[in-house]
């Protein structure tokens, strides 16, 4: 008879003068986004939510945390995903139905004990990870990004947009922008001649509203930029300038003043869905205004483009890959930018996510692409059209380099990491709001995502309260038990609870995380399940470009200090 129960208990996390969740909050949390567990006889087995096969276990005491999967490329091989150790086994499909059954109770020993020597059970509850330290303060900021808001103010409302009242706690447009000194102030904070910091790769991002509506104050702070170089004799070796615009504003003067100043420029362009969500204050589609503006700077100056001028595509529903690629592949100006960026909407809610199976079907048949194009030799794989297209998947890449490149580890289940986050909100990103006011969170230009002041700098405690309610929220729910959790890019502004928050904000945040999690975990399946398609079709050393590109990363670009370091 098999009974149904949630799984382990929340663990609360103290800070010692640091605010985190309240308990109330970690018990909603942990009992409505952890797996149900069903209970047989010495064995407990459940999924993550969006999953129907079995990923965690309690079995005689220890947990088992794991994921199976068959190939689907016309064979009967199995595999074997153990994060505990961050290995790939191939198995038999008697181990995978062991795996995927929820009776143990008739199996003997040696039925499940090289499975257990591949799992590595663990005799905790769950992953364990790190702590905040007690006196984590950020004293002296290393701001990475950051993020330069000239105007609030845009000439259309796409209908997906962080401020077009879509999603909650964040601004919604209005014409207001930052002072002058509020921005000579926030770029202080970003240049400060720190040694440490002069190699690392770093960016000055300009967005809005539509940047280009003040574009004179892009102008002035580009200047004052330079100016702050001067003054601390900041070489800033890896720092990127970046405009993201509609482009639709765009003048000559405009592009030369990018040019002289070596100026990045991202085009956001959503190819066949354009019209759907980009649309005027009208409702009115935006798409051939913006393809002509595009198609105007390609022509008028080729080698900026192609060296400075990315196209960005944000996802949406209904997604159709082969339109998608059909729309890029079919445009002359898109063969000639530098670069593509396909990817979904970070969900501030689920209707982000109403049709997961139809994403999701998408998105495996970019997989599918990327996969056959490894039959080609590294060089000529990198001139072809249908692995750039796939390659530039902002899903596919991120959760494919993770895969790739995860370190091994020894077992046990304690984490060295927090999931997507490496630094302290404050220091990651920086955001400038029109008030002077700064956040850790471009979605969420809140409150509750305050990290100081131009007028004060940066406080520094609001960051680590940030992290340690993130953390908070992290332990009580189904991360604890999550297959990948050891290689999950979810950070604050996806997961961001917050001490203020009613029963209701919890109840609606955990909808949103919920699907941000069964998104993280498709796209995470789908690079584990390329891996070894590529290995077993290509061979390793068709690998070995992408553990180039990643040792590249890691040895030749210094690095800001973790919060966990």
């Amino acid at each position: 008879m098999s009974t149904e129960t949630t799984a382990l208990d929340a663990q609360t996390t103290v800070h010692s003068g640091i605010r985190s969740l309240h308990d109330w909050q970690i018990e909603l949390i942990s009992q409505h986004d952890r797996p149900v567990m069903t209970v047989n006889g010495t064995t407990a087995t459940g999924s993550n939510a969006g999953e129907r096969d079995v990923t965690v276990r309690v079995h005689q005491g220890r947990t088992w945390i794991y994921k199976v999967w068959q190939s689907d490329r016309g064979t009967d091989r199995f595999h074997l995903y153990t994060p505990v150790t961050g290995r790939i086994h191939e198995i038999s499909q008697g181990e995978a139905d062991l795996l995927r059954s929820v009776d143990w109770e008739e199996r003997s020993a040696s039925d499940i004990s090289r499975l257990m020597l591949l799992v590595a059970p663990f005799e905790e509850g769950g992953w364990s990870f790190p702590e905040l330290p007690a006196d984590a303060r950020v004293d002296t900021p290393r701001v990475r990004v950051l993020m330069l808001n000239p105007t609030e103010q845009c000439n259309i409302r796409c209908t997906y947009c962080y401020y077009g009242g879509a999603y909650s706690e964040t601004r919604p447009h209005q014409t207001a922008s930052p002072q002058a000194d509020m921005v000579k102030a926030a770029i202080d904070l970003f240049v400060t001649g720190e040694e440490k910091l002069e190699s690392a790769p770093r960016a000055v991002y300009f967005f809005g509203g539509e940047p280009l509506l003040a574009f004179d104050e892009i102008k002035k702070a580009v200047l004052v930029l330079e100016e702050r170089k001067r003054e601390v004799g900041a070489r800033l070796e890896n720092l990127v300038l970046q405009v993201n615009s509609n482009g639709m504003l765009l003048t000559r003067k405009m592009v030369e003043f990018f040019i002289e100043h070596d100026i990045y420029l991202n085009i956001s362009i959503d190819g066949p869905n354009h019209d759907r969500y980009r649309v005027d204050r009208r409702g009115k589609g935006t798409h051939e205004r913006v393809r002509e503006r595009t198609d105007w700077l390609a022509e008028n100056w080729p080698d900026y483009f192609s060296s400075r001028v990315a196209l960005i595509c944000v996802l949406s529903a209904p997604l159709d890959a082969s339109r998608l690629y059909q729309y890029f592949s079919e445009w002359p100006a898109a063969h000639r930018a530098l670069a593509w960026d396909f990817d979904l909407l970070l969900p501030g809610g689920d209707q982000s996510y109403s049709d997961f199976e139809q994403i999701f079907n998408e998105q495996r048949r970019v997989w599918d692409i990327f996969v056959r194009s490894h039959g080609r030799p590294h060089g000529e794989r990198e001139q072809s059209g249908r692995y750039h297209f796939a390659f530039s998947h902002g899903f596919l890449h991120r959760s494919f380099h993770r895969v790739l490149n995860q370190p091994g580890r020894e077992g046990g289940a304690r984490l060295g990491h927090l999931l997507g986050m490496q630094l302290i909100p404050g220091n990651e990103y920086l955001v400038l709001g029109s008030d002077g006011t700064l956040y850790s969170s471009y979605e969420y230009q809140s409150p509750e995502f305050a990290v100081g002041h131009t007028d004060r700098g940066v406080d520094p405690v609001a960051g680590v309260e940030q992290l340690a309610m993130f953390r908070d929220a992290v332990q009580a729910s189904s991360c604890t038990t999550c297959w990948a959790a050891p290689m999950c890019t979810v950070t604050v502004p996806e997961a961001p609870f917050r001490r203020a928050d009613s029963a209701d904000a919890v109840m609606e945040k955990l909808t949103a995380k919920r699907a941000r999690c069964m998104s993280e975990r498709e796209n995470l399946q789908q690079a584990l399940r390329a891996r070894v398609d590529i290995e077993d079709e290509y061979g390793d050393e068709a690998l070995e470009g992408h553990r180039d590109d990643w040792r590249r990363q890691r040895t030749e670009v210094a690095r800001v200090d973790p919060f966990y370091a």
